[in-house]
């Protein structure tokens, strides 16, 4: 289990630069494409949460292009709700594409964009259309201005991408407030695919008041040999 720093949002690097500053394997390059998928059935609005909590750290607008057939079976995002995340619904642009195509092609155009800080491109089912061609054209205008591109796809992919990184998002229980109320918001993510660094396991919290992420120790078995009622 690797530890995540808090990522505060003065933390944030300029484009071109790691996203949120921790330990290797933790690290969200700009300019990039990286893929986001729920860890199953009902975590679909988790992982669209983790997308939008990434998006909203930057400074300037967000973009989400969401495929029609997406918004039917998944539901369209509710811009006042950013602000948990800190996301101003001034800030929050949102476009619905016909197909699949059109969608990949208004991420491209919106990273573009001068402005757009993040380009959020939600596909229905596993997002064929999103190949290992469609891809790499994405990585390609999102170095153009250093724009953080989320391929956020309602089932994964059983082909091959170009994204830097590939996150397996559920939901997860947060601690509570000690006073009886809901407990923070949080996230147990797997980094399945990584480019730059390790993968691995991670629960991450998200702290309302500062606006960053916190990690938070997962039990992991020790292996047998060293477990106390094995020593005989």
């Amino acid at each position: 289990m690797h530890v995540l720093k808090n990522l505060k949002r003065k933390d944030i690097p300029a484009p071109g630069e790691s996203l949120a500053p921790g330990p290797k394997g933790l690290v969200l390059p700009l300019g990039r494409l990286h893929e986001i998928v729920p860890g199953g059935l009902f975590h679909l609005g988790t992982a669209a949460g983790f997308a939008l909590a990434l998006a909203a750290r930057r400074t300037g607008h967000v973009v989400w292009i969401q495929q029609e057939l997406a918004a039917l079976e998944g539901g369209a995002p509710y811009g006042p709700g950013g602000a948990l995340f800190g996301l101003d619904a001034s800030r929050l642009l949102l476009v619905q594409a016909k197909t699949a195509k059109d969608a990949l092609w208004a991420m491209e155009e919106a990273s573009r964009t001068s402005g757009i800080a993040a380009v959020i491109g939600e596909l229905a089912g596993a997002g064929e259309a999103a190949d290992l061609t469609a891809t790499r054209r994405l990585n390609l205008a999102m170095e153009e201005r250093g724009a953080l591109g989320l391929l956020l796809r309602q089932q994964p992919l059983s082909g091959t991408s170009a994204c830097a990184t590939r996150w397996r998002v559920a939901a997860a229980p947060g601690r509570g407030d000690g006073l009886g109320g809901i407990g923070r918001t949080a996230f147990a993510v797997t980094l399945e695919k990584n480019r730059s660094g390790p993968c691995g396991d991670y629960l991450l919290e998200w702290n309302d008041d500062e606006r960053c992420f916190a990690a938070h120790p997962v039990a992991v078995a020790a292996p047998a040999a060293i477990r106390p009622h094995r020593a005989a």
